[in-house]
């Protein structure tokens, strides 16, 4: 999500992955179950945090995604391997998507993580506890790392100012250097997703200068991602240039979507896609005629799973939070009412 800060945010938008990476098996009726899920803002994830989510959006989850921080350069400190939350979410059926995020706070501010300090070692002895916890952990879950490349907000490796054509190489080699030390660890229960925002800002086709920054010039390879991902809000009526710096308008699921989807698919067919982050506001249309909408795009997308933000930040984006229940009938139309679990046995 283009947000404003956050702190060590745990998102959660529970994904289900293949361990073949290959799509979904069909139902029996011939279509691709789609996932619903619920990202969250908070960590640790429990059982009462859990039913309490679901309960307010009156469907259950069946994936969850939180976001984690790494420890500042120099630091021993840091959050451990997240076992507690992954245990709860395996055990009440819900696959797991940790959003693993190469910055820290200082000072209330967001900074990156060097590039230069990650490729050069210094966070490998962290990186090899993180993977000897996955592997210990022994169950298949996924890691959603450094989210959102495409979008100057997240600047991965650098200071703000330096986000620029050099960022999509930079970004690739932390990925790869990171996805290494699991597999020389032996986690490869672990399932890598790679997840740009829905519209890269800079946007090449406003910015003569940002022919840079596409989504296929960040994409690792093949061989070093599991699962596709993207992220996408409609904010509606509620942001003017005078207050905020831009206007928004209502925008349908498709719209904000259609390029994210047709980049990720030119780049690989096969791999599981999934929505990690989505919502609508209710101010500049009718927020359930939109979700029915993005349901019945899902599913001719044949997408894996749509993550909804359950949280007030920014905008008030929950479902169910004011008491109406009228988006719950239209989700049961199009989700499976018990899919199998999509993550299996570690490789």
């Amino acid at each position: 999500m283009t947000r404003l800060l956050h702190p060590s945010l745990t998102i959660v938008c529970l994904a289900v992955l293949a361990v073949s990476c290959m799509p979904p098996a069909p139902s029996p009726r011939g279509e691709t179950p789609l996932l619903w899920g619920y990202t969250l803002h908070g960590y640790p994830i429990g059982e009462e945090e859990l039913a309490a989510v679901e309960r307010e959006g009156g469907v259950p989850a069946r994936i969850v995604v939180f976001f984690l921080q790494w420890p500042p350069p120099g630091s021993t400190g840091g959050e451990a391997f997240p076992r507690a939350t992954l245990e709860t979410l395996y055990n009440r059926g819900v696959e797991a998507c940790l959003t693993w995020e190469p910055m820290y706070l200082q000072g209330g501010e967001e900074r990156a993580i060097p590039w230069g300090k990650i490729l050069g070692g210094e966070y490998d002895a962290y990186l090899r506890s993180f993977a000897r916890g996955a592997k210990e952990f022994g169950r298949p879950f996924m890691i959603r790392l450094a989210h959102e490349m495409n979008i100057s907000r997240y600047h991965w490796g650098t200071a703000g100012g330096e986000y620029g054509p050099a960022s999509p190489e930079i970004y690739k080699k932390i990925w790869r250097h990171v996805v290494g030390v699991f597999r020389r660890e032996g986690a490869l229960n672990v399932r890598f997703a790679f997840c740009p925002n829905a519209e890269s800002l800079p946007n090449p086709h406003r910015d003569p200068g940002a022919g840079w920054n596409t989504i296929a010039a960040y994409y690792p390879g093949d061989e070093w991602v599991d699962v596709l991902g993207m992220d996408g809000y409609n904010w509606g009526t509620t942001r003017t240039k005078e207050k905020d710096g831009w206007d928004s308008s209502w925008r349908s699921f498709p719209d904000i979507f259609q390029e994210a989807h047709g980049a990720l698919r030119a780049l690989n067919a096969d791999k599981p896609l999934f929505v990690f982050e989505t919502a609508s506001v209710t101010r500049g249309g009718d927020r359930v005629r939109w979700l029915a909408e993005a349901l019945e795009t899902a599913k001719r997308w044949r997408l894996a799973g749509i993550c909804w933000f359950q949280a007030d930040k920014d905008n008030d984006w929950r479902l169910g939070a004011d008491g109406d229940r009228a988006h719950v009938p239209v989700i049961g139309r199009f989700l499976s009412p018990a899919p199998p679990r999509r993550v299996e046995a570690p490789r």
